[in-house]
């Protein structure tokens, strides 16, 4: 009798087990969540300090003229299992968008995770058109559900006493080519900022524009180069001065390092 009471037991266990199991399977089944992985996973860095967000800003202002266009990757994630298919991805974009599709910007006609993988990007072509120099757009992207995907991760709250949100499926793309002084610029060694000068010194010491976006000290730029750049460029100017080639402001001023 008591062999077969523990047996019985047994039984029942297993069976339990296995209806649970059953259960959290089927659960789990269910289509998959999509997201702006960038609102969960730390994605840029803020004067050295690692963050979330769901928008970020691209500008061209220190970028030669040259450059006609960027590509902008932003990462997307699966929350659930990777596929054994290609999984479509529904995108759109938010009527708030004041960038035109097609003048500022082209993304693909169809966004895909491909199968085995639970992580991928929207890539986004960014042109750089001349309003940019007067005005910043802005283009939303939303998340939306479809076959393959739910939306259930939608927003948090980063600030109980304001209320502030964070989105998981909405991602606003800030762009201009407004150039503004960088915080690189010292008036005390470099004079008056202005763009043509500004370039003109990236261009004959062949510097990368993105430096002068760090304070003096900061990585990638140093106090003893500004002071390199700024006597560089005062030889320079006062040697095509010599030779009969004074150069100026856009303004016509004479362009002069103290």
């Amino acid at each position: 009798m008591k062999k077969i009471l523990i047996l019985s037991i047994t039984l029942l266990f297993i069976a339990g087990f296995s209806s649970c199991t059953k259960e959290e399977i089927e659960t789990y089944s269910g289509k998959d969540n999509i997201y702006f992985s960038p609102a969960v996973v730390s994605y840029i860095s803020l004067n050295g300090a690692k963050v979330l967000t769901d928008s970020i800003g691209l500008s061209f202002s220190l970028d030669n003229p040259t450059i006609t266009g960027r590509l902008f990757k932003i990462p997307i994630a699966v929350q659930g299992k990777a596929s054994n298919v290609d999984r479509e991805v529904k995108v759109s974009i938010d009527p708030s968008t004041t960038a035109i599709k097609g003048t500022h910007f082209t993304i693909p006609d169809k966004i895909i995770i491909p199968a085995g993988k639970v992580v991928d990007t929207i890539r986004v072509q960014v042109i750089r058109t001349p309003d940019m120099k007067k005005s910043t757009f802005s283009l939303v992207f939303n998340l939306e559900e479809n076959e393959f995907f739910k939306t259930e991760m939608k927003t948090r709250v980063t600030n109980a006493l304001t209320k502030k949100t964070m989105s998981f499926i909405s991602f606003e793309l800030t762009i201009d080519d407004l150039l503004s002084q960088p915080k690189g610029w010292i008036v005390g060694f470099f004079g008056t900022f202005s763009a043509k000068k500004f370039f003109m010194m990236c261009d004959l010491m062949h510097l990368d524009p993105v430096i002068f976006n760090s304070s003096p000290g900061a990585v990638g730029l140093s106090i003893p180069e500004v002071q390199y750049y700024q006597s560089f460029m005062k030889r320079y100017l006062v040697e095509q001065k010599a030779a009969g080639n004074t150069i100026y402001e856009e303004n016509g001023t004479e362009m002069l390092f103290p």
